[in-house]
């Protein structure tokens, strides 16, 4: 029987050793089989179920296309974390197939489970979609059994972008939690790691041709805060690792503002006149700026900047900054840089501000000021990325007044349900949404958890699901129902209470 697009509490539920005894009701024909819900976030595109269920009891047997190892290595990692064991010989079948049916796209997938389980994609990142969501029909912990209904799954992603901006100038994050990070967005389907990784208070990524730039910058943060910095080599490791989980991670050099770092760690960026070169710990910005007068000092900065970054980011889209500056040379500067990265073979990311320059318009503006006039650059067909602030900043508190966030753009902060309502199709042009953590008050790995958890779930299914196959009400019965999983992960979640979180375990 086909669902209805839409999500609700009469979902099914996983037939499984952790969810037996589900009392799911609703007035339904006899042959329809048992309903339980069904704990899928991001809701998929289509669903079917058919009668009966399919039981996992001892070995499988594998059968992987070659040309998809990443899905295979997510697959036995799941398997292995269950308790699963493999064996060539066991009667029941798990495969990984890559098709050339063009419809599903580069993301999209088929999952059945009949009398074996089936895993089709276009692409080794389809399947590794396709496992994320095997992994959550099964329980998050190994038990003696397991049982899965039998289903029809085709997937999609709606939107190209499902992104995660998270600031690691203002207060360093460790390689360590970036891969936990990468992990986590991998089993909610989110594709994009963006990391802030220059500002006032801090410069993280190590550029040879400037080593003062980590020597002084990264030595700095916000008060509070975390310093240090990446290497070359860590970076590309964190590449690597993203991509083997199909994520991309896009780098942001911050420029011609929220330069104080490199301005303290290379005098000659400023301008003769600016007596304020030392590192920064505050947290106003607005303030700094590379000396736009001297362009034989700036302009060969950012390109040699710019071709260390590209040499480790191989992301077609790269993030140029260009926020919260006002310069009777702004507009030049940002035309100028775009032209740089246009020459080096990829795609410039400006803030919304951005959108004042003459520019091609392949550049991606993200909008961040839900009062900014996108309308113009919208005409012209600058893509957008979404991440209005009133929406999507999730420093801002989980909850109207929580400690140590920020309310400058929302007083009431941006809770779950808020985020979740954002409705991205007004903007005709948006490739897709990104949340965004800035790092002025999150100091710690357990507050980073808590502010971008579980609202970067919500994100993920804004980002993934239609319209039609979104709702709140289904979305907090589901996602509350995958807290086992957030623990087996060791997320230190906000125990969200419209989720039935309503205490920390």
């Amino acid at each position: 029987m086909k669902l209805p697009a839409r999500f609700g509490a009469t979902l099914f539920c996983l037939l499984s050793a952790a969810a037996i005894g589900c009392s799911t009701s609703q007035s339904t024909a006899a042959s329809r089989p048992a309903e339980v819900a069904l704990n899928l976030v991001p809701a998929p595109q289509s669903m079917e179920i058919q009668p009966g269920e399919l039981p996992l009891q001892g070995p499988v047997r594998l059968e992987v296309d070659a040309a998809a190892p990443n899905a295979r290595r997510a697959l036995e990692e799941v398997l292995a974390g269950l308790g699963i064991a493999t064996d060539d010989a066991a009667t029941t079948r798990i495969g990984l197939r890559l098709s050339d049916d063009a419809a599903p796209g580069e993301e999209g997938y088929r999952l059945v489970v009949a009398d074996d389980v089936q895993l089709s994609a276009r692409t080794d990142t389809g399947l590794l979609h396709a496992v994320q969501s095997l992994r959550q029909l099964l329980p998050a912990q190994a038990q003696p059994r397991y049982r899965l209904p039998r289903i029809v799954i085709a997937d999609a992603p709606a939107y190209r972008w499902r992104g995660l901006s998270l600031d690691v100038a203002r207060s360093f994050l460790s390689v360590a939690y970036l891969e936990k990070t990468i992990d986590r967005m991998a089993f909610f389907k989110l594709n994009r790691l963006h990391l802030h990784l220059t500002d006032d208070q801090g410069w993280r990524i190590e550029i040879m041709r400037y080593p003062k730039l980590t020597q002084i910058g990264g030595a700095s943060a916000v008060e509070g805060g975390r310093s240090g910095h990446y290497t070359q080599a860590q970076l590309k490791h964190l590449v690597a690792y993203a991509q083997a989980r199909g994520i991309t991670i896009v780098p942001e050099i911050d420029v011609p503002g929220h330069v104080q770092a490199a301005l303290a760690s290379y005098n000659e960026l400023a301008c003769d006149d600016v007596e304020n070169l030392s590192p920064y710990s505050g947290r106003e910005v607005g303030f700094s700026v590379l000396c736009l007068d001297k362009p034989d000092v700036v302009y060969p900065f950012v390109r040699h900047v710019l071709e260390e970054v590209m040499a480790i980011f191989p992301s077609q889209e790269i993030h140029i900054g260009g926020d919260e500056i006002k310069h009777p040379l702004y507009a030049d500067f940002v035309a100028r840089a775009a032209a740089m990265v246009d020459a080096m073979g990829r795609t410039a990311i400006v803030w919304e501000e951005g959108s004042v320059a003459d520019t091609d318009t392949d550049v991606v503006l993200q909008l961040w000021n839900d009062r900014y006039d996108i309308a113009a650059a919208v005409e012209e067909g600058h893509p957008l990325i979404l991440s209005p602030c009133s929406y999507l900043y999730i420093d801002h508190g989980n909850y109207a007044g929580q400690p140590e966030t920020y309310d400058w753009c929302r007083k009431e902060g941006v809770p779950l349900a808020r985020l979740y309502a954002f409705d991205p199709a007004p903007f005709r042009t948006a490739i897709g949404i990104e949340a965004a953590l800035w790092t002025e008050l999150v100091h710690t790995d357990a507050a980073a958890d808590n502010r971008l958890w579980p609202r970067l779930a919500a994100t993920a299914e804004v980002a993934w699901s239609p319209a039609g196959q979104r709702g709140y009400h289904g979305f907090r019965q589901r996602m509350g129902a995958l807290r086992p999983h957030l623990d087996a992960m060791g997320i230190r979640y906000h125990p969200e209470p419209d989720l039935g979180w309503d205490a920390p375990r």
